[in-house]
């Protein structure tokens, strides 16, 4: 039976891509050369995980543009894919993870 997870999506910045000690990535942003997403097991851990970084999740997270969606975790280590983010009605927030060209060495489209 295929796994459900959590997206986390900006309404600017896209999907929440992944996160190193410094820099969060996001699909419209910086995708970081990602092919996947990162998802969370639970809408609990998600918004825990925007606590760690945002100092908590806004009260009104509408205006401030986040949402918590499910995704098909259809690959190893919790990330979905970008099939599984299009399956899942998401597709025109990939932002630059839908494009080849993004993936190549930085400069160079």
């Amino acid at each position: 039976m295929p796994q459900t997870g959590w997206v986390l999506l900006h309404q600017g910045l896209g999907l929440y891509v992944g996160r190193s000690p410094a820099l969060s990535y996001w699909s419209k942003l910086n995708g970081a050369g990602r092919v996947a997403v990162a998802t969370f097991p639970t809408e609990a851990k998600a918004r825990w995980h925007v606590d760690l970084w945002e100092g908590g999740w806004p009260e009104d997270h509408d205006r401030a543009g986040l949402s918590l969606h499910p995704v098909v975790v259809d690959l190893p280590d919790g990330w979905a894919s970008l099939t599984a983010i299009r399956a899942a009605g998401l597709g025109e927030h990939l932002g630059e993870l839908a494009h080849q060209g993004w993936r190549a060495a930085p400069g160079q489209c």
